[in-house]
Order: structure tokens, then sequence, then C-alpha cells
């Protein structure tokens, strides 16, 4: 397994910074890290930055769908940004782009009360 997933940002927002190659034997890892980042009561939307992933699989793109999935049951939602032109041609071509292309659909963070 060549993955490392770095965790940054500020509630609302949880940015997931991938390296290496995502798939068949990585996949789990991704899904954990969205389920573990969701625990925390204030974080609602999650960025996966996907700009240093080597590799990407077909199991990579279910994985996208549970953990998007996951977010959106907990009133949140699930971005993919800096999405590499290989991985971008994938989920085109498997008709999740619209669905999960952050760097199209920014995520405002909500104003703070007065």
């Amino acid at each position: 397994m060549n993955l490392t997933i770095t965790t940054s940002g500020e509630c609302p927002l949880v940015r997931l910074s991938l390296t290496g190659r995502l798939g068949t034997p990585t996949s789990g890892l991704v899904y954990d890290a969205v389920l573990a980042a969701l625990r925390a009561d204030t974080v609602r939307h999650v960025d996966l930055d996907l700009a240093n992933v080597t590799r990407f699989d077909p199991a990579a793109t279910s994985t996208l769908v549970a953990c998007h999935r996951a977010v959106h049951v907990r009133g949140g939602i699930l971005r993919l940004v800096n999405i590499p032109p290989t991985v971008r041609r994938q989920l085109f071509t498997a008709g999740l782009l619209g669905l999960l292309d952050g760097d199209k659909s920014p995520v405002q963070a909500p104003a703070q009360p007065a």
C-alpha cells in the first residue's frame, strides 16, 4: 500500500490530501479517513486533494462514490480538488465528474453570526 493521507483545514471544511496510489489496496484507507473527519461534530464538508495521486483504478471510483454518500447523508459536500488529467478522464467516463469536481463547485464557509 503506497498511500499517505494528510488532514488539514478548519471546521466546517476538512481537506484530506492524498499522496500515492489510490486503488484496491488503499481505497479503504480513504473511506476510513473521510469517516474519521466526519466524527467531529462541526465538520460538514470534505475536500479530497488528488494533486499527488500517482495511480487511480476502478476501485477508487467506487470508494469516491461511497465517500460522497457518507458526507451527503450528514448534510455536507465532498469535493475532489486538484484532479490530475488522467483521473479527470476516468471520472468523466464514469459519469461522476460533475458530481465530484470541486474545482468547479466551491464550498462557501457559512457566515459567522453577529
